[in-house]
């Protein structure tokens, strides 16, 4: 069964919306200027207060913690580079066998459950 890509109702409101811009766009260009001027100065002011006072209060933790890296770095100092390994030669996979040890244990199979009694 196939899904459908857009609820209806969601393809009406972008096929209104766009329609909506097209008209704007050839009866009041200015108007349709000024909003996108707006929305832009909306979204700039949203980003600069996350930049600046958002994310002011998160710097200094990681900060500290970049510190902290370099301190354990001076204190553990990788002794050169890995040797690459040379890549190992694939095996073949080995067949699984039945395990001796394990037995089938046949329980009562002719044996009907009377359905009456659940």
């Amino acid at each position: 069964m196939r899904r459908r890509a857009i609820h209806p109702l969601v393809g009406l409101m972008i096929l209104l919306g766009t329609l909506g811009i097209v008209y704007t766009l050839f009866a009041h260009p200015t108007v349709l200027f000024r909003q996108l001027l707006f929305v832009a100065m909306f979204v700039a002011a949203i980003y600069l207060f996350y930049r600046f006072v958002y994310q002011r209060r998160f710097d200094k933790e990681r900060l500290s913690y970049l510190k902290a890296v370099r301190q354990s770095k001076k204190l553990h100092p990788r002794s050169g580079r890995k040797q690459p390994k040379p890549a190992k030669l694939k095996r073949p996979l080995k067949k699984r066998t039945a395990t001796p040890h394990l037995t089938v244990i046949d329980g009562k199979k002719g044996k009907k459950k009377n359905r009456a009694s659940f």
